[in-house]
């Protein structure tokens, strides 16, 4: 049996459910706190386009879609470690606001890339958690200072 890895994150943010899962599903939110620039629409099977610079343009494709509760992007254009990987989050309303259950899914290996992969989406969620509580808008550039 091929071995799969995955990289988890687990975070509570005050917001509703349904503004979290915007944060995960309409393009204007991911770039708030993940892409430089996105497009897709989120229905069943729909392809979306996630851009971060001239030659880092990826595509991924919904293949979960449970609104407001669930959403997984399959990698279909992408990093050969991101290849064929699964990006997305399950969501549980609690008493304070959503807990987000995040997973990046499928990695063949436990490489530096996914080590740095991991630390950055450490990096991104934290980013959403600020976006959606205190509306702080870190402009893309400023990402990976933050």
């Amino acid at each position: 049996m091929e071995n799969s890895f995955s990289i988890l994150h687990n975070l509570e943010v005050n917001a509703t459910l349904e503004n979290v899962f915007q944060m995960f599903s309409v393009p204007e939110f991911l770039n708030e706190w993940w892409t430089h620039y996105c497009q897709g629409t989120p229905e069943p099977d729909s392809e979306y386009t996630f851009e971060f610079s001239e030659e880092y343009i990826w595509k991924g494709k919904i293949s979960k879609l449970n609104p407001p509760f669930e959403i997984e992007y399959v990698m279909t254009e992408a990093d050969k470690d991101w290849l064929g990987t699964q990006v997305g989050c399950i969501l549980k309303e609690t008493k304070n606001g959503t807990r987000i259950s995040f997973y990046h899914s499928g990695w063949k290996s436990t490489n530096d890339h996914f080590r740095q992969t991991s630390f950055c989406w450490a990096m991104y969620l934290r980013i959403l958690k600020r976006f959606v509580e205190e509306g702080l808008h870190v402009p893309y550039a400023e990402r990976d200072d933050f």
